[in-house]
């Protein structure tokens, strides 16, 4: 039977794998080599690529659960372009320019408990293009939903 472990950042059970971690978010391996294979169907495959936005503020955003100033400033870029996406219907130009606006403040911590996550990448479909999408944005709803408690926050770093 295969070893499973708990990421941290999101709850999600992912096989116990030795392998790489992103160095600012709290991450397992498991978790970090599914969202890798998320990636590689969103660069290899043009069907996939429209989820890319969403579940790349997503998954940073749940996984952004440090104290280190990089990760607090990753939630809140990716907090704001996630709420820029699905809240305020933002183009992905205008998202892009809010991330890189967003990427030169320095944050204070958010003081909130980190939010329970409800979901994790698992949920993602990686076999049809349009289930991708489709899952894709209904992790990015349920992620946002989970961080309710800064949406103010959100908003206000949306008028940059």
């Amino acid at each position: 039977m295969e070893q499973t472990s708990v990421c941290k950042g999101c709850a999600g059970c992912f096989p116990d794998i030795d392998g790489p971690v992103h160095d600012t978010l709290t991450v397992s391996a498991g978790c970090w080599a599914r969202f890798g294979q998320a990636l590689a169907l969103q660069y290899s495959d043009h069907r996939f690529w429209p989820a890319h936005q969403l579940l790349t503020d997503a998954y940073v955003l749940q996984h952004s659960r440090s104290d280190d100033r990089r990760s607090i400033r990753s939630a809140h870029v990716h907090l704001a372009a996630l709420y820029a996406q699905l809240c305020l219907g933002q183009t992905e130009a205008r998202v892009i320019a809010l991330r890189r606006a967003l990427s030169e403040f320095d944050f204070k911590p958010l003081g909130h408990p980190w939010p329970t996550p409800g979901q994790s990448i698992l949920a993602v479909d990686l076999l049809a293009p349009d289930q991708h999408q489709m899952t894709v944005n209904a992790y990015a709803w349920r992620v946002l939903e989970d961080w309710r408690p800064f949406h103010e926050l959100a908003e206000r770093l949306c008028k940059v």
